[in-house]
Order: C-alpha cells, then structure tokens, then sequence
C-alpha cells in the first residue's frame, strides 16, 4: 500500500483501519511524505520526498507492472480487467506529423458506414473485436449516456446495435498491419522520442487510417520494449 498525499491519521480518520488491518493481514505500507508524519511513522518504509520524486516513482511502477506482468511474463489478472475494464483496447486515430506519427482522437463511431448513423456516434467509441476482425461498439462509454433509450451506459463488451458479444483486442502487437513510429513527447524536458506501435488500418468514410490501441500507446510512452 502507498499512501501519499494523504496523512490518513489526520485527515482519512474513518478509513484509517484499514491500513491498520492490511498490515496485520501482511501488506506493506510505504508512505511518500516530505514530513515525518503520524501516518510514516507506522509505514514499513518512509521515502521523504522532493518535488516531482513522487511522479517519477509512480512511472516507474507503473514502467515495472508493465513489464514484468505484461511483456515478461502474462498475468491473466491484469489483462483480463484491463480488457473487459478499461479503455485500453480502445482505438485510437494516428496522424501523420513530420517523419512520424502523433496519436490523435479516439475512434469515433459514425466514421464507420455500419455506426454512421447512430445517435450520438461522435462520443460513442471503438474497439477491434478478435473473432470478426473489424471495429465495434460497445455498450456504454459516453454517447450511450447522454443517448434518447436510458440504462446503456454501463461498459459491456456487447455491440451497441445488435448486441452481440465483443471480444476486445487488447494489442495488436501479434496481429498487425504495419509497425509506425509514433511521436512520444518527455514534457520535463520537451524532447519528442519516436517509438515503434503496432497499427491496424481501418477504412472510414473519409478514407483509410492507421489506428492503435489505448494499450500499444501506453507500452510505448512508458518505453517498455516489445521487439
């Protein structure tokens, strides 16, 4: 558990147990803190940080949970939630910037003939589904809240026209039609890196565009290689 932030003995005095109770139960509490506080002083680990250490810790953990339970080894924990949970395996538009690419918008859902009419289509976003090997739509991300029939905008993986069930790609890592160098911005220092992501080419009613997952991109900003 790590608390930061927060000095959960003062000021999340409800919650607090539970800390307490994870412990006892085995976990480890560390506590990013400038100050000594109440709640370091029963932390496994005290790291007394400066300004910006505490960002640069959150990257490399999320650097390590990246590799070493998705690319070193697959932990089907991870991957089923961030599949079934998240917008990781949505797509996301790629557009030609320089010798490069830059990730743009999501993919809306009225760019394709089959969704071009749907209510709401540009706030109702895509996945590539595995076994149809084409976009769909799923239940509930934001047009489906704001749509005419009510109690859609829970995030199923179903599509939104004939609810037929989706199974998301996560990355198209292993299955993909090009690889692109896709522009990746380090705002501490302004330096832009090209790193590769897998794409797949999608066709729209304005024309063939290269997309990639939420997930890809990710890989790519954090830097994790994948060959």
């Amino acid at each position: 558990i790590v608390a930061m932030g927060s000095n959960l003995s003062m000021t999340r005095t409800p919650d607090v147990h539970f800390v307490a109770e994870g412990r006892h139960h085995g976990a480890k509490l560390v506590v990013l803190s400038p100050d000594f506080s109440q709640v370091s002083k029963y932390a496994d680990w005290w790291i007394p940080v400066n300004a910006g250490q505490d960002g640069a810790f959150w990257m490399a953990v999320n650097h390590t949970i990246l590799k070493e339970f998705h690319v070193d080894k697959q932990t089907p924990y991870f991957i089923n939630y961030l599949t079934r949970y998240t917008d990781a395996p949505f797509l996301v538009v790629l557009q030609k910037s320089g010798d490069g690419y830059d990730a743009a918008r999501l993919l809306r859902a009225n760019r394709l003939t089959r969704y071009q009419h749907v209510e709401n289509g540009d706030w109702k976003f895509l996945v590539f589904d595995r076994s149809k090997r084409e976009p769909r739509m799923p239940l509930g991300t934001i047009g489906f809240r704001w749509q005419k029939e009510k109690g859609q905008w829970n995030l199923e993986m179903k599509d939104g026209l004939d609810g037929s069930e989706i199974d998301p790609v996560l990355s198209f890592l292993n299955a993909h039609d090009e690889v692109l160098e896709v522009n990746i911005t380090e705002f501490a220092s302004g330096r832009v890196f090209k790193r590769g992501v897998p794409v797949k080419y999608i066709e729209t009613i304005e024309g063939r565009i290269p997309v990639a997952t939420i997930y890809d991109l990710l890989m790519a900003q954090f830097g994790v290689g994948r060959g």
